[in-house]
């Protein structure tokens, strides 16, 4: 009998050790400690007040964002160099805030009806007694783009105007040229970003007087952002 029970517990002891040899860390690995058990805080889940909480997937709130407002571009223009200052004050005292933006362009400056060029002036001063002879007014001989003599009948702003002179000319026999003159002019854009609904700004904008001819207000595309 004393042989089963030494055979037992040499048995037992063999079990013990290989279950500690095999179930061991690994060298270099840290385990955690065990949370403590503490039955004497546990609460029945029929306490009233007490309610289940899932833990699994658990993530943070999102903080709340806010949206940034739309906008909506606007550029007023083109502004001669005159009536830039004018539009800019009263923008900013509106309280509008606006970029300028500028470019340089050949525009028209006047419709020239004449005749011409010649040779030389000799020819010049036989073309105008001519002219005179046959009742043409306010002609005179002056040099064109190229330096040549011409006869100038007219300068004018608008070219109804100067058709106008050209028809009267042809009815004397009178054929005349007319030549577009230009000019280069610095043109200025008023960008604006205004906050939406726009609808009421856009129309004061529109109702305004900007102090000159063919200047519009209108739509633009707003230019991308960039982080500086």
């Amino acid at each position: 009998m004393k042989r089963w029970i030494f055979a037992v517990l040499v048995l037992v002891n063999i079990g013990l050790f290989m279950w500690a040899s095999w179930y061991r860390a690994e060298p270099g690995i840290t385990v955690a400690p065990r949370p403590l058990f503490h039955p004497e805080l546990m609460v029945p889940l029929n306490t009233p007040g007490v309610a289940l909480k899932s833990r699994r997937n658990e993530r943070p709130p999102t903080p709340l964002v806010a949206a940034k407002p739309r906008e909506r571009c606007i550029r007023i223009g083109p502004l001669p160099a005159e009536a830039v200052a004018p539009a800019t004050r009263w923008l900013a005292d509106e309280k509008f805030e606006a970029t300028p933006h500028r470019e340089e362009r050949r525009v028209v400056n006047s419709f020239w009806v004449h005749l011409g060029p010649f040779e030389n002036r000799e020819q010049a001063e036989a073309s105008l007694k001519t002219l005179i002879e046959k009742g043409v007014r306010d002609v005179l001989i002056m040099q064109d783009a190229q330096g040549e003599p011409a006869i100038s009948l007219g300068l004018y702003n608008r070219i109804e105007n100067a058709n106008q002179r050209q028809q009267e000319l042809a009815r004397k026999g009178v054929e005349t040229r007319q030549e577009i003159r230009y000019r280069n002019e610095t043109l200025t854009w008023l960008d604006l970003r205004l906050s939406e609904p726009a609808d009421e700004d856009l129309a004061r904008l529109r109702g305004h007087d900007w102090g000159a001819g063919g200047i519009e207000v209108g739509d633009n595309s707003c230019p991308a952002e960039t982080d500086g």
